[in-house]
């Protein structure tokens, strides 16, 4: 209410001063920095944190207490949402008439919960969508909600009579409330936590602050957060998210009308976990051996395939061979239910997806050999995955984790975080540091550059002073 208030001066600083009409009370806004005590401070802070600095390095190297870190942290995450939420705003105009890929998947983060004579974690999980060409991370979200204790939220399911209903009919249904969580822990985790140890009451409560968002609202709410930004102004987007995530029903029902419309393609991609190095190495040696020699095997039946389809290239025109091979010459329905559910092996390995299976779940018949083939060379869940790598190696709390010399069962870990408010912070001001500070290639251009969110690099003191 502009009305309600006028212009009243300026501070000893120089901000404008407001008074309120109606009480005579008087106060300013300034800029976001206007109580930030060491500002000079603030750029090594947030560098170290995104270099892999743990919290007692960066005390010692910035000559700082552990109160003033955590204050910049609560700085630098306000600071990146508000000037990212600017931005991003028109993020949907990026997309618009395009084809968009996008790969969505989640990573587990595990937070120390120190309990004399025995130590515990608690998982988190951290979940991406990254495009593809840009390497962009649309959005990246904590099933955790730092706000609604779980005792309280306990108290208040139990008035509304919500335990003694199905979970899809409660009232509180989108937080783990106390009892639940506990009973799971201790499902997950019997070795350390007992029934006793987690009673209601007891001195040994997971995940301690907060409450955890159920997996099945937090895969819809993270995919209402990605329609939201990319909008609907695309010609087609195509979706890949790893076949063990549950997502592609969420994003399926999210955007059901553009499924039926042939506006969005959703695929799950599976592949060989677990490998070692010089494993998935000689598959992808494998891979590309097995390509060329497909290349001059099927030569002709591929200038057969760009004869019918000028516009594709020779990988792709061999994906159209194999696609017939695979489907058959049957009707469209059976070569829909076929790729949803067998998927198709796609033989030429890579390293990063070796012995890799697409299954494309939204194939209704709207696109021909050309535009499955086209589809199928590009699916993959590796820019995703890249992140999530770039997010281990940058953030010390993000590691998968490093036993002390004392504990060696791995139930306990030497960088991680104590405090699970710390995890969504670090990851939005890791996301902002990934898509407007971090130029990447030979162009050494960031994320936000490619899509055309920023014409140059932000710099510290663009983002400090934002707002």
């Amino acid at each position: 209410m502009p009305s309600a208030y006028r212009l009243f001066g300026k501070t000893a600083k120089g901000d404008a001063r407001y008074q309120c009409k109606a009480c005579r009370k008087t106060f300013s806004i300034g800029l976001p920095t206007r109580r930030h005590k060491k500002t000079d401070k603030t750029g090594a802070i947030m560098r170290g944190l995104v270099n892999k600095m743990a919290m007692s390095r960066l005390c010692e190297t910035a000559q700082v207490t552990f109160p003033h870190i955590h204050s910049k942290i609560d700085f630098l995450f306000n600071q990146c949402l508000a000037f990212a939420g600017e931005r991003e705003a028109r993020l949907h105009q990026c997309f618009d008439g395009k084809e968009p890929f996008f790969s969505t998947d989640a990573q587990t983060i595990l937070v120390n919960w120190p309990i004399k004579n025995r130590r515990g974690t608690v998982p988190l999980l951290h979940m991406a969508t990254v495009h593809k060409s840009s390497q962009f991370v649309v959005a990246a979200t904590i099933d955790y909600d730092p706000d609604v204790d779980p005792d309280e939220l306990e108290k208040a399911m139990d008035a509304a009579g919500d335990f003694a209903r199905p979970r899809s009919m409660r009232r509180f249904a989108r937080l783990w409330p106390a009892s639940e969580y506990r009973a799971s822990v201790v499902k997950r985790l019997p070795h350390i936590f007992t029934r006793e140890d987690l009673a209601a009451g007891g001195k040994y409560e997971l995940p301690g602050r907060g409450s955890r968002v159920r997996g099945d609202i937090f895969h819809y709410a993270h995919m209402m957060l990605v329609r939201k930004l990319v909008g609907r102004s695309y010609r087609v987007a195509n979706f890949c998210v790893d076949a063990e995530s549950g997502l592609a029903n969420a994003i399926a029902a999210l955007l059901v009308d553009e499924v039926k419309a042939g506006k969005v393609n959703i695929a799950e991609i599976s592949f060989s976990k677990g490998l070692t190095n010089d494993e998935r190495a000689a598959l992808a040696v494998e891979g590309r051996k097995r390509y060329r020699e497909e290349l001059k095997r099927f030569a002709a039946e591929i200038a057969q395939i760009q004869v019918e389809y000028p516009d594709i290239e020779d990988e792709e025109a061999l994906a159209v061979h194999i696609l017939r091979l695979t489907c058959g010459p049957g009707p469209q329905p059976a070569r829909g239910k076929m790729l949803a559910t067998i998927g198709l092996d796609w033989p030429y390995h890579s390293k990063a997806e070796p012995e890799k299976t697409i299954r494309l779940k939204t194939d209704i018949g709207l696109m021909d050999w050309d535009g499955l083939a086209k589809f199928m060379t590009r699916a993959s869940i590796h820019p995703v995955d890249a992140y999530f790598n770039l997010a281990r190696r940058r953030i010390a709390g993000f590691e998968r984790g490093l036993p002390t010399a004392s504990n060696r069962q791995r139930i306990w870990h030497a960088y991680s975080f104590y405090n699970p408010e710390m995890v969504p912070k670090l990851a939005t001001i890791l996301r902002f540091y990934h898509n407007y500070m971090l130029p990447r290639g030979k162009e050494k251009a960031t994320p936000a550059m490619k899509l055309g969110l920023a014409r140059g690099i932000v710099y510290e003191r663009d983002l400090f002073g934002f707002g």
